[in-house]
């Protein structure tokens, strides 16, 4: 079976090109798999060609490029890619991540076993300043191996034909300063009846980043998961989106101070984090749009 996975190479990520490469190379492949990783890149960027050639010996690739430089159109440029390719599961994964040697054969088996179109992956980090650990592990979102959810990132997901054959869903470009285009792209399709899966077995770790180890790239980071959400609640709900807005802030606030009440470390984190998504909300609902993305 042809398995296509997208890695989007951006100038901000040129430094982790090289670890990123390594580890596609000591992938498994699965004996009845043929895989083939698909870059997209920005025609500003063509040296990353060299680095690509030079480090990926093992896997068969393909360079695609894509016009615009930001993330929803370039993934769109993966998906229209594989219109009529004879191709039977497709994934993304980010090109500051090193990818699990048995990821690959994760992804096939957890398909076998399960009933989803759509899986998707835990995001590790590598980290030097122990007190971010907790931190991360806040960020992240809590699921068990093969639970039903709503939606999954794009850091590290996997889907089957179904999902690019015939949805006719693609990333929507107005999230291309603030993030939360994957989070809207799932959600719709999920919306349309795609099964989507949590696979805790394949999983990807970020490369160390000293921009990520400040609080302050956390306290954004929560406001950008604040107003990003509200635009993707207008997206799926429509006329009654403001009535799930408020709703969502009640909740927030509710366990936020739920938190307070159950005093250590992780829930003060916790509770900060959600009372910051709040603000987040409530900045969005000023209609306040980033310059740049978080």
């Amino acid at each position: 079976m042809n398995i296509y996975i997208c890695s989007l190479l951006s100038k901000k990520n040129f430094r982790f090109l090289n670890s990123h490469l390594k580890s596609l190379n000591r992938v498994k492949i699965p004996s009845n798999c043929k895989l083939k990783i698909i870059f997209v890149i920005n025609p500003k960027i063509h040296i990353i060609k060299h680095s690509i050639k030079n480090f990926l010996n093992k896997i068969d690739y393909s360079i695609i490029k894509s016009i615009k430089d930001n993330i929803p159109d370039s993934r769109n440029v993966f998906l229209k890619f594989l219109k009529n390719k004879n191709v039977k599961y497709a994934g993304f994964v980010d090109d500051d991540c090193l990818i699990d040697k048995n990821w690959l054969t994760n992804m096939v088996k957890f398909f076998e076993e399960n009933n989803c179109d759509i899986a998707g992956g835990p995001q590790h980090h590598r980290i030097k300043n122990k007190i971010f650990k907790d931190y991360y592990d806040v960020l992240e979102p809590f699921r068990t191996h093969g639970q039903l959810v709503r939606w999954v990132a794009t850091n590290n997901c996997f889907f089957s034909q179904n999902v690019f054959s015939g949805s006719k869903v693609f990333f929507d470009s107005e999230f291309a300063s603030i993030g939360g285009s994957d989070q809207l792209f799932f959600n719709r399709l999920n919306r349309k009846n795609f099964t989507i899966r949590w696979n805790k077995k394949s999983f990807i770790t970020e490369n160390f980043n000293p921009q990520r180890e400040k609080k302050t790239w956390f306290l954004k980071r929560n406001l950008r998961y604040g107003y990003s959400g509200n635009l993707i609640d207008k997206k799926i709900y429509g006329k009654i989106s403001l009535f799930i807005i408020f709703m969502k802030l009640f909740y927030l606030i509710v366990s936020a101070l739920f938190l307070m009440l159950l005093p250590s470390r992780k829930n003060f984190i916790k509770a900060s984090f959600l009372l910051l998504r709040v603000s987040g909300r409530f900045i969005g609902l000023l209609n306040y749009k980033p310059k740049k993305y978080i």
